[in-house]
């Protein structure tokens, strides 16, 4: 075979194995595996130390209605855009059941007890210095097992507002009373 068709052969076979059609596709209908908690966390705190905020990590549950209804209140507009100027989030799914455990973040249940949220129930918050990726503060009220979750009473707003300040030192009088009036009953 002379070195042109030679070449050529070459050329034709490794355009079909680079072609789309040659690349396996996961099954239609199957979900990507969710990153590690390790890399969202990652993520978060590279984003979060150049941009000089902290992260606001939220753990969650696809069946848990307390962790939605937390996530609009941050979704908010106002509140979106308050949480956004002092912080990157970070979500982390954990505690899902039957065919839904497989959108867990891995890792993310030995993070949670490793701010001793394991047993506090969800949704579960946390401020992480972006640097050391150490809790500045949680969510839980009185130490572990003590988890304010979705903040409705006064005490808790207070407690979830302050956990935000001690995340966000700059934060101003007026962004915090845009924080304390998005978790007041209607």
């Amino acid at each position: 075979m002379s070195r042109r068709r030679l070449i050529a052969a070459a050329l034709i076979v490794t355009s079909r194995l680079a072609s789309p059609a040659a690349v396996a596709a996961p099954p239609a209908g199957a979900a990507l595996a969710p990153p590690p908690a390790e890399a969202v966390l990652a993520a978060a705190a590279k984003a979060a130390r150049a941009e000089k905020k902290n992260v606001l990590v939220l753990f969650h549950a696809s069946w848990c209605g307390w962790c939605r209804k937390l996530e609009a209140v941050l979704a908010a507009p106002g509140i979106a855009e308050v949480v956004g100027r002092h912080f990157v989030r970070a979500e982390l799914t954990v505690f899902e059941r039957g065919e839904r455990k497989e959108t867990e973040n891995a890792g993310a249940e030995t993070f949670l007890e490793s701010v001793a949220g394991s047993d506090a129930g969800l949704p579960f918050t946390a401020v992480l210095d972006a640097r050391t990726r150490k809790p500045i503060a949680t969510s839980n009220l009185a130490g572990p097992g003590t988890n304010v979750g979705f903040p409705s009473k006064e005490e808790e707003v207070d407690h979830f507002v302050g956990l935000l300040r001690k995340g966000a030192p700059r934060m101003t009088s007026a962004e915090e009373a845009a924080v304390r009036a998005a978790f007041s009953p209607r």
